[in-house]
């Protein structure tokens, strides 16, 4: 398979605002790509409704040092004795991640293929940097707040501008982007309802290559529920969102492409081109959704190095917390629980097959480490903090 370039210019632009998210036109600029002037828009897949990636929408949080319902509802601090993410990257193909302290050194550039030349440490929208502080903030202390994988490292690239203008063929470019630049998991909080030959190639070279691409469902299913992509592609990870209820958010996409839920609604995470860069709340979509369910496939590629990208999937589905019924096109397999999608013991992995071609629930996941109670979790995250100030 042939080497992606690290950066790929996207020559023909197609840009859309956010702020006109139930327009279908796109406009063009700079010529070509005949016939996409009547594509739907490619968007951020953010909010429920309305422009959704400005970061004045964001809210500081009244009490930095609360813990957010969606970390307490993931307790994913529990699988931190066993796994912090380290040695797995994972890519965040968005408007870029800006420089915030609980990120410290975790963030490399890999480049803005929408604008070739600029920085993907920029992030004029603060949707970015939301997703990558969900995804590997590393602890702090005096605040709550705390990525799934605190070990990780983010690559950041940019395929939107901070007005949110972006294109398919950019976020596919973005993903060939993070696959050149060693990224093993994928973030798209991105969506589009006209994917590209680009965006669709972007993908199988991700499954060439054994990485792992989670994917937004979209915010649209109360106004007509559109196919969104690259989450309905085969092999992308797509991701519903729940709010505090459990229940899914009335704004979140459904369909047969749902794999897992996870929270998306009254979000907290990390602000950019906010005074100080704290933690802001209030977020809600999809777009948050996906990279609590990428944070859950860093801490699995972190100790199964070993599995290929489908079978880190598949531990996903088959240890998340099932619906009764069985799995829905509007949850998937159900909402991720991390510490099963670590710790549970999985037959066929242990035959070295792939057997099961779609997951069975596991009703009861053998542990490999006790976890922390819950007295524990300051504990849990002044360690972290502390080791993560140490280069370690």
């Amino acid at each position: 398979m042939r080497r992606l370039p690290r950066t790929v210019p996207v020559p023909v632009a197609v840009r859309v605002r956010v702020a006109a998210l139930s327009v279908g036109v796109l406009a063009l600029s700079g010529g070509g790509l005949a016939g996409i002037a009547s594509a739907r828009p490619t968007k951020l897949a953010s909010t429920a409704a309305g422009p959704a990636c400005q970061a004045q929408q964001y809210r500081q949080v009244p009490d930095p040092a609360a813990v957010p319902w969606a970390q307490s509802r993931m307790a994913f601090t529990r699988v931190w004795p066993v796994t912090q993410g380290a040695g797995v990257t994972v890519a965040v193909v968005d408007s870029g991640v800006d420089r915030h302290p609980q990120l410290g050194d975790a963030v490399t550039d890999g480049g803005d293929v929408y604008q070739p030349g600029g920085s993907a440490r920029v992030d004029a929208a603060g949707h970015g940097t939301l997703v990558a502080g969900i995804i590997a903030a590393r602890p702090a202390a005096g605040v709550g707040f705390a990525g799934v994988a605190p070990a990780a490292r983010v690559l950041a690239v940019k395929v939107a501008e901070g007005e949110c203008a972006t294109s398919a063929d950019a976020i596919g470019a973005g993903i060939e982007a993070a696959i050149a630049g060693g990224a093993t998991v994928v973030n798209v909080s991105i969506t589009s309802q006209n994917p590209s030959a680009r965006l669709r190639q972007a993908v199988l070279d991700a499954q060439a290559h054994s990485v792992v691409v989670v994917a937004a469902s979209g915010n649209e299913a109360d106004s007509g529920n559109p196919t969104e992509y690259p989450a309905a592609l085969p092999g992308v990870l797509a991701v519903a969102a729940i709010g505090a209820d459990g229940k899914r958010a009335a704004f979140s996409g459904t369909g047969e492409q749902i794999g897992v839920a996870a929270p998306g609604d009254a979000i907290t995470s990390l602000g950019a081109q906010t005074d100080g860069f704290g933690v802001v709340g209030g977020a809600a979509g999809t777009s948050f959704a996906a990279p609590y369910v990428t944070g859950v496939a860093a801490l699995v590629r972190a100790e199964y190095p070993d599995l290929s990208a489908s079978q880190v999937v598949r531990r996903i589905e088959a240890t998340a917390d099932h619906p009764a019924a069985g799995p829905d096109p509007q949850s998937g397999w159900g909402v991720v629980n991390p510490y099963a999608a670590v710790t549970a013991v999985l037959p066929e992995e242990r035959q070295g097959s792939m057997a099961a071609a779609t997951p069975q629930p596991l009703s009861a996941p053998a542990p490999r480490a006790a976890p922390p109670d819950t007295a524990t979790h300051a504990a849990n995250l002044v360690a972290v903090g502390a080791a993560a100030a140490a280069g370690l």
